[in-house]
């Protein structure tokens, strides 16, 4: 095992812990899926309250809004595994991302049904 400086686990014991690799990929596909979710709701009309603009669509201030969202998850999950990484936590931190990830994605699909206002 690498050696640990302060509490920290270096870089090579991060990539290298059990879970780690498929938190990783739950990441990449819960951002894949939001990515989906922001195409398929530009300029439709928005029925989440937080994300909605004033015209009532979905625009720059909602993607906007909701990339800062996913970053601020992501970046609380980075820190979490930098200093509590245990092979518990990637397993549940995953699970997590893969449902939130189907749910988005479901969300997606549907608006894909959904007509959409002026392009």
């Amino acid at each position: 095992m690498e050696p640990v400086a302060q509490g920290i686990p270096t870089r090579a014991a991060e990539i290298t812990a059990p879970g780690a690799r498929l938190w990783k990929i739950s990441l990449a596909t819960l951002a894949a899926a939001n990515a989906a979710d922001t195409a398929s709701s530009w300029k439709k009309r928005e029925l989440n309250s937080t994300l909605v603009q004033s015209s009532g669509a979905f625009g720059w201030h909602s993607a906007v809004l909701k990339m800062g969202i996913l970053g601020a998850v992501m970046g609380v999950e980075y820190l979490a595994m930098r200093h509590h990484a245990h092979p518990g936590l990637y397993r549940t931190l995953s699970i997590v991302n893969f449902c939130s990830a189907a749910a988005v994605g479901g969300v997606a699909a549907h608006n894909y049904m959904v007509p959409g206002g002026p392009r």
